[in-house]
């Protein structure tokens, strides 16, 4: 949790949180740079998610629930069906346009990384599918450079210009990318191996993001170690200069 005061919260360009407000105490708990910069815009993703999953598990319920021994969906003519396909629709929608666009709007890393993921891999848990898919290979692809792009993007507001590392590092938020990057690379990687070569095919668009995720984060870690090695340098100096 942050620990801003107001004028920090101003000169920051975020918006203050009333403690009197009733969901202030919501809103409190969102308010973390993982998630997002603005804690009510991250209150909109999270609905968003949570709208997906909805959807997702009325529509599953539907293809399993039995009244009277029929199917629910086989009762209904076309409401499930029509539901399956408004859910496969928006979470396409979410791997090509959400994701990158929430990174870039309200930054948030882990939350970048999660909206692409979690609507496909809770569709392949419940559908009793264990393994790495396609469809869980392109989302974790995605998730790693939207949470790259959430990083950059936060730090680029911060600064109010695109050297964003003139504001600092946050090492939590680059630790968090990275190991994100490294899971998901790891991950499609050994699914890549194994698979034939049509689903490398299909595949291929969605690895462009690498290149992204990749110059992303290796900027970041050598902008970090230019920092730590003009700390030393400076500090060398100075203990130099004080036993002169």
């Amino acid at each position: 949790m942050r620990t801003d005061t107001d004028a920090d919260t101003a000169a920051d360009g975020r918006l203050p949180i009333d403690a009197r407000d009733p969901a202030a105490s919501t809103l409190g708990r969102l308010d973390h740079p993982l998630l997002g910069r603005e804690p009510r815009r991250t209150v909109l993703a999270v609905a968003y998610l949570v709208g997906l999953v909805a959807m997702f598990c009325a529509s599953y319920l539907g293809a399993r629930l039995t009244i009277d021994g029929v199917v629910l969906d086989a009762a209904s003519t076309s409401g499930f069906d029509a539901l399956s396909m408004v859910f496969i629709a928006f979470v396409s929608l979410t791997l090509l346009v959400v994701a990158p666009c929430y990174a870039l709007w309200n930054g948030g890393p882990a939350l970048s990384f999660a909206l692409p993921l979690v609507p496909v891999a809770m569709g392949d848990v419940l559908s009793g599918a264990y393994v790495l898919d396609l469809d869980v290979a392109i989302a974790l692809t995605v998730g790693a450079g939207a949470a790259a792009i959430a990083l950059a993007a936060d730090d680029a507001r911060r600064a109010r210009s695109l050297r964003d590392w003139r504001v600092g590092i946050d090492e939590d938020r680059l630790l968090f990318v990275t190991a994100s990057a490294i899971v998901a690379g790891v991950g499609v990687g050994r699914f890549l191996a194994a698979a034939p070569a049509y689903i490398r095919e299909w595949y291929a668009p969605a690895g462009a993001c690498w290149l992204l995720t990749g110059a992303v984060v290796g900027g970041y870690w050598l902008a970090w170690i230019g920092t730590v090695w003009r700390t030393r340098v400076d500090q060398s100096t100075a203990e130099t200069e004080s036993t002169s």
